[in-house]
């Protein structure tokens, strides 16, 4: 039996019910071979609702319960570890890097750093830290080979250690042949919970609630479209810090009443189903879920030009592209697909098409790969 460790910084981030990687985790974990494979989660912070998310799936949660900078964490770290008999250590986020290869080395156990975005923002001690560590990072993971190139050039990790492990979702959960039928129910209980007409058209997003996910270019591309295409509802999925922000956006641009916020909602595919276009308008990203998400529920999609998302979609076939920040761009786009049902719908079948590479089975047993090659 192969006991891993994955260990992360947090499993929210702000408000946020659940993040990326925690979602990852939830799909991860359970599809793992449990006669060869004993995974489970350490969490640096303490038990939050992400972790009861988790938990509530099955997967086997530690908390820390340590603050950014203790470093009374590695020692906590190295408990676990003793105790759970772990063989490999799998790491995400800046902290769990650190601490982990630490571990990793007082302990003689391997240790595999595994990057979800490029942020070239990274602090100046975490880039020291990074410098220090990169040869003993045993092996590495990067979620395109756009975050790759970022892990070499400025997280300082051997390039000959890094293989890129493209996300994936449960594309069955997901994918649907008849859109309308599998969710007929849902999907008009949805209209009327969220009283949109039987006529409108929904633009949605779905994500974090934070600046990085864009939010902002979101409604004031919803703003620019309503003065030429008023019948349609901006669906916006999650929670986060920024929603009392969002909301008094909507106000200021006097588009509130075309405007929804679900809250986080873990029935999440019937809300994909009920949206015409899916909007990503992240300014920075790695390898988005969501955008795997909405290409397998057949949705029409547009997204910014940002790394992690170029590497995806056929710019024009697949999905449209626009520029991060550029309100009019992104409005520009959502135009030609309402007022055109016919390319819309012809890009949507595309998009779910293309989703059919992204499957959760193929990460999984690309990372059981490397944990053999390490345990080898």
């Amino acid at each position: 039996m192969i006991r891993i460790l994955h260990v992360a910084d947090k499993l929210s981030v702000g408000d946020s019910t659940i993040h990326g990687v925690t979602r990852l985790f939830s799909w991860w974990i359970p599809r793992f071979d449990k006669s060869r494979y004993d995974v489970s989660v350490c969490s640096l912070r303490k038990r939050g609702k992400a972790g009861e998310y988790l938990e509530g799936v099955g997967v086997k949660v530690f908390y820390l319960g340590k603050g950014k900078f203790d470093p009374f964490t590695l020692l906590s770290l190295l408990k676990i570890m003793k105790d759970e008999r772990v063989n490999i250590l799998h790491l995400h986020g800046y902290g769990a890097w650190v601490f982990g290869r630490l571990a990793g080395v007082l302990c003689n156990i391997p240790t595999v750093v595994h990057e979800h975005m490029v942020d070239r923002n990274i602090p100046v001690y975490q880039r020291m830290a990074d410098r220090i560590l990169s040869m003993v990072t045993t092996n590495a993971i990067a979620v395109s080979n756009m975050v790759k190139d970022f892990m070499v050039r400025y997280r300082g990790v051997p390039e000959d250690r890094v293989k890129v492990v493209i996300n994936g979702i449960p594309i069955k959960s997901f994918a649907s042949s008849n859109r309308c039928e599998r969710h007929a129910v849902s999907l008009a209980d949805w209209r009327t919970i969220l009283s949109i007409p039987p006529n409108y058209k929904v633009v949605g997003t779905v994500g974090r609630l934070s600046h990085d996910k864009g939010h902002r270019y979101f409604l004031e591309a919803a703003f620019e479209v309503l003065k030429k295409y008023p019948e349609v509802i901006f669906l916006i999925v999650g929670d986060g810090e920024l929603r009392g922000l969002l909301e008094e956006i909507t106000k200021q641009l006097r588009i509130h009443n075309n405007v929804r916020f679900t809250g986080h909602r873990d029935d999440v595919v019937s809300l994909y189903s009920m949206m015409d276009i899916m909007v990503i308008a992240s300014l920075s990203e790695g390898g988005p879920i969501t955008l795997f998400e909405a290409m397998a529920t057949s949705c029409a999609i547009i997204s910014t030009n940002t790394i992690g998302l170029k590497d995806i979609i056929n710019n024009g076939r697949t999905g449209f592209l626009v520029p991060s920040k550029d309100p009019n761009a992104l409005a520009e786009k959502i135009l030609l697909l309402l007022k055109d049902p016919e390319l819309c719908s012809v890009m949507a079948r595309r998009a779910q098409q293309a989703s059919k590479q992204f499957d959760i089975r193929n990460t999984v047993q690309q990372m059981e790969q490397c944990y053999e090659e390490i345990i080898a």
